[in-house]
């Protein structure tokens, strides 16, 4: 699947939920930053912070409000990093439970997260 109808299909999803996502890209020398936000009814209800190094993909911050949890939208997001990266994100906070909250460790902890560049 193409980097294009990944996106598209990321937005679609969103669109029929009733969100908008959008993203900003910024470079330095080394790093590819990618600034993910998700707005219902205009009001940011999602926001997350992606790096690609050249050798991995990883996200360093996301925040869902409350009221918005447990609808898909921090999956999508991180889908939609794939998409722009074209590759698998990777956790770096390993279990750290000083950096990762409980449900962050369950989510990663699975085997077949419900998103992935190599899903369908």
């Amino acid at each position: 699947m193409s980097l294009v109808t990944m996106e598209i299909k990321v937005r679609e999803k969103l669109r029929v939920m009733g969100y908008v996502i959008s993203h900003n890209i910024h470079r330095d020398r080394f790093l590819k930053n990618l600034d993910v936000c998700v707005r219902f009814k205009g009001a940011v209800v999602a926001e997350a912070c992606f790096t690609d190094d050249g050798d991995s993909a990883y996200c360093h911050h996301v925040k869902v409000e409350p009221e918005y949890r447990r609808r898909g939208i921090a999956s999508a997001m991180y889908q939609y990093a794939e998409s722009i990266f074209l590759k698998k994100l990777e956790n770096h906070w390993h279990d750290d439970p000083e950096t990762q909250s409980p449900e962050a460790r369950a989510f990663w902890a699975q085997p077949h997260r419900p998103f992935g560049f190599l899903s369908k």
